[in-house]
């Protein structure tokens, strides 16, 4: 028991909590929405500013100077959907049997006269002659069976997610159809069976299914067959949907342009070393290039384990062409994104080194912390303790089902641009006084602990010698 109470009181200091004045860098954080929880993407101030690499002392704190749980996630993009319509030309199917006016034609009574272009666009689709040609003119009228749609011309079918009719007023209120397609206008393969749309006007409203859902498709030519021809509606426009998502990275946070290093030992002409204040995952280089016309191999190096020595990290050509009016350029070095923190830029030694040396900036893939919107804000994002430790929580534990649905809602939050919180801002900092006072006095709390325990071991070994005698 006295042991416990001794390391209760050794441990005191460490148990003290952390406050926003113990970091150097203090940035607002701007938040729109009431949430529960807050995603914030790391500006490039907080790599600068962090005292570790990892970012291990990093820290968010509400208006009560309170630190808030937090996790770390890394960068991480975004999916865009993007829908495109293109419209199709459409050909009538007619069927001159009149037997076919309540039920589903086979192919054979179509009986169709095809032309196609030389690209296998289709030009003319007509009713040829039929069996039932004999029969009295009032039986023989055709009937719309449906239409074939044209989407040769369609480069990604299989992108193909909805094809969207619309027809004249006379259609029916419901139509029922199959939707088929094929490669040769012969052989055809269904898509759709019993594809319901609608079209229905009721008190001035309107009621309408126009769209036939699709999953994509090989064949170039869509065949749309009515079940009820009677019914049949004539098409006014038909159009594919096609849907195509394309993936985002997140966006890079560039640097101001690096100051090249004085140091010059075991550098050749035309090689320029930079060192960063700590090991940041650097995504990319931009080299400026001067007027004119330009055209420059380069290397990236990396130090090895002896200093003279320079790894290869990465080799491109920067450039810039300007030609009647037009111009090609490339500035960006991509990096592999791993921590880097000193390098050497080599330019081909062939070519002459720059005036007043690269204007070169970096760029980093910012990291994203989720933060509990804990105490009331306004919140802060503190950096730069060398003394601190990583309390970074797993995301699991920090938001219950993250990811999944019904998990707790996330709002998007930001830093507020060119705020940097100066340490007299804020939360007041305590005064040098204060600060001595409380010192003293966690210390003198601890040395009346000692000495109170010295006093209890010396009377216990007094009681234990008086009753030796």
């Amino acid at each position: 028991m006295i042991t416990a109470f001794f390391v209760g009181l050794l441990t005191l200091p460490a148990l003290a909590q952390e406050k926003p004045t113990q970091f150097t860098t203090r940035l607002p954080i701007h938040t729109e929405a009431a949430a529960p929880y807050y995603r914030l993407s790391l500006p490039l101030a907080a790599y600068l500013a962090s005292a570790h690499g990892d970012l291990r002392d990093l820290r968010v704190f509400n208006a009560a100077g309170q630190p808030v749980p937090y996790a770390r996630l890394a960068a991480s993009g975004s999916t865009e959907e993007q829908v495109q319509k293109q419209a199709l030309r459409w050909f009538p199917l007619q069927a001159r049997d009149a037997g076919q006016t309540t039920q589903a034609a086979d192919d054979t009574s179509l009986n169709l006269t095809l032309r196609q272009g030389p690209d296998g666009t289709l030009v003319q689709i007509k009713a040829g002659s039929s069996t039932s040609a004999s029969l009295p003119a009032q039986q023989a009228a055709p009937l719309l069976r449906g239409y074939v749609l044209d989407a040769s011309q369609i480069t990604d079918r299989q992108a193909a997610r909805g094809l969207l009719l619309d027809w004249d007023k006379n259609g029916g209120d419901f139509q029922l159809l199959d939707v088929e397609s094929s490669d040769d206008l012969q052989h055809w393969q269904r898509l759709a069976s019993g594809v319901q749309l609608a079209r229905l006007d009721y008190n001035g409203a309107r009621i309408e299914n126009r769209r036939i859902e699709l999953a994509g498709f090989h064949d170039r030519y869509l065949r749309l067959l009515w079940r009820e021809p009677a019914t049949a509606p004539q098409l006014s426009s038909a159009e594919l949907e096609q849907s195509r998502s394309r993936y985002l990275a997140a966006p890079l946070v560039w640097s101001a342009p690096l100051v090249v290093s004085k140091e010059k030992a075991d550098l050749k002409p035309g090689e320029y070393r930079f060192r960063l204040p700590q090991p940041l995952p650097l995504a990319k280089l931009r080299l400026s290039l001067p007027p004119g016309n330009q055209l420059l191999p380069l290397e990236i190096l990396t130090p090895g384990r002896e200093r003279r020595y320079w790894n290869h990290l990465a080799s491109t050509v920067v450039y810039r062409i300007s030609n009647q009016g037009r111009e090609w350029s490339n500035s960006d070095i991509p990096l592999p994104g791993t921590p880097l923190q000193e390098f050497v830029l080599r330019l081909d030694p062939r070519l002459s080194p720059l005036a007043g040396g690269p204007q070169l900036a970096f760029a980093v893939q910012p990291a994203q912390i989720v933060f509990l919107a804990s105490g009331s804000g306004p919140y802060a994002l503190a950096i730069g303790n060398k003394d601190a430790q990583d309390a970074a929580l797993p995301t699991a534990t920090l938001v219950p089902g993250f990811g999944q649905p019904g998990s707790p809602e996330i709002v998007a939050a930001s830093i507020v641009e060119n705020a940097v919180e100066p340490e007299s801002s804020g939360i007041p900092a305590p005064a040098a006084s204060e600060r001595d006072w409380k010192k003293i006095a966690l210390w003198s709390v601890l040395l009346l602990g000692v000495l109170g325990m010295l006093g209890m071991a010396w009377s216990l070994i007094t009681q234990m010698n008086k009753s030796k005698v």
